[in-house]
């Protein structure tokens, strides 16, 4: 199925330059909120395994709301220097990776997202914000991917977890606004109305223009509130009221298919900006792989016990007799499994009869969670360095077309399938969009 990732760029910008220490580049400027943006795209990436990607920015134009209401966020200071100066980098980073950008005078971010969210022809959508305003998209479809603080702790926000923590269910957090109002935004709501009143009011009438339809039903203290307040928060419905048709907003989908993390534009761009951990991580994302990184001592010793496991013996897959595996004690380091050269050709059948059995339909989308327990549990190897199996796979299936369950599989979707198997996710992407960009339309 795919999955859409829309990043709110300014409001994780934000919680990035308030949440991590001063940092600049070699030449003196400031770097740290874009440092914070580009690890949260690297989280996201790894932690919702997008389809596609797209990032929406504020304009520093006014926005209608500005103009509807002279007092919307009036209040707030102007955004630090040092800030400000870093959004030209962060858009060049996303650029450098082939993440579209979408934004709109007149309107803010959360609009240009809320267009996208309800519009786009995808399966699913994670929205990656710290804005709270923007858990009134969510729905069946729509989730949202929200820090809890800083940069870290994460929760991806449904409509239960959404009614758990605002009290109120995802369509009603404009009207519970339009009661309370929004300090932030600077609009006031009905005065005299707080959250366990406006929540209590919501539970029994269901939205805002309700409440008044039936104000006779209200206790006489709070009946007189809203009647006096009602201009107010007919007002602070229409400020916080995310819009979803902002004109000429449209998601390309191919654009948002094409992005990858581990180009050479974007290793340069971190190399400018003095980024030497994001530059190991992203090499890790792409498919390379550092005996640096923290997890390798992990990964040792998960081979050394398969080395003892498969050492002199012939092992085969389950279901697939003919090609025999044969295990041999070798170094941690340099731990293989080799297939005899004249079974080789007779690696797609392990694909095969592993689709038939774990699958049944052609969905390599789904194949992420069933590759890595068929490597794990079946095949018993991971391993640093060259993957043999992985390779003879590969090699075995490049000119042929197998079936499974009368559906002929192509030479590019067994490759697609064994690049999910070693879980390079970006090769994986970018293949398929490629085909699909030649085909125009869905590979699946």
């Amino acid at each position: 199925m795919s999955k859409l990732v829309l990043i709110d760029g300014n409001a994780i910008m934000h919680r990035a330059y308030h949440a991590l220490p001063p940092l600049t580049t070699k030449s003196g400027e400031p770097i740290n909120a874009v440092y914070g943006f580009v690890s949260m795209i690297l989280r996201v990436i790894t932690d919702l395994d997008p389809t596609h990607v797209a990032i929406a920015f504020d304009r520093k134009e006014p926005t209608f709301r500005r103009q509807m209401h002279e007092a919307y966020q009036a209040q707030r200071p102007e955004m630090e220097a040092d800030l400000d100066s870093q959004f030209p980098k962060a858009k060049d980073v996303a650029k450098a990776m082939g993440i579209p950008i979408y934004e709109k005078v007149g309107f803010e971010a959360d609009d240009v997202i809320g267009t996208i969210a309800k519009k786009s022809k995808v399966g699913e959508v994670v929205i990656v914000t710290g804005d709270k305003d923007i858990l009134q998209l969510v729905d069946r479809k729509i989730k949202v991917y929200l820090p809890a603080r800083g940069l870290s702790d994460a929760t991806l926000m449904n409509e239960a977890k959404v009614k758990e923590k605002m009290g109120v269910m995802p369509a009603q957090i404009v009207d519970y606004k339009a009661l309370v109002g929004d300090p932030s935004d600077n609009y006031k709501g009905v005065p005299g109305i707080g959250p366990k009143t406006a929540i209590s009011l919501l539970s029994k009438f269901g939205g805002f223009r309700n409440v008044f339809k039936n104000l006779s039903k209200v206790k006489e203290p709070i009946q007189k509130k809203l009647k006096v307040g009602r201009e107010s928060g007919e007002m602070s419905l229409r400020l916080a009221k995310i819009v979803t048709n902002v004109p000429g907003i449209k998601l390309d989908l191919t654009s948002a298919n094409d992005w990858g993390v581990d180009r050479p534009e974007v290793v340069k761009l971190f190399v400018e900006y003095g980024f030497k951990s994001l530059t190991t991580r992203v090499q890790k994302m792409g498919g390379s792989f550092s005996k640096k990184d923290p997890s390798f001592g992990e990964i040792k010793k998960v081979a050394k016990k398969i080395a003892q496991k498969l050492a002199g013996k012939q092992y085969a897959i389950r279901g697939t007799a003919s090609l025999k595996l044969q295990g041999y004690e070798m170094g941690v380091d340099d731990i293989d499994v080799l297939a005899d050269k004249d079974t080789a050709l007779a690696a797609n059948k392990i694909l095969k009869d592993f689709l038939v059995e774990k699958v049944a339909y052609k969905k390599l989308d789904q194949f992420k969670s069933y590759f890595g327990k068929f490597v794990i549990d079946e095949i018993l190897v991971e391993v640093y360095g060259d993957w043999w199996v992985g390779k003879k796979f590969y090699n075995a299936s490049d000119n042929e077309v197998i079936e499974v369950d009368g559906i002929r599989l192509t030479s590019v979707e067994t490759e697609l399938a064994m690049y999910a198997a070693m879980g390079r996710w970006t090769a994986y992407h970018k293949l398929k969009g490629q085909v699909e960009k030649k085909n125009q339309g869905s590979l699946f």
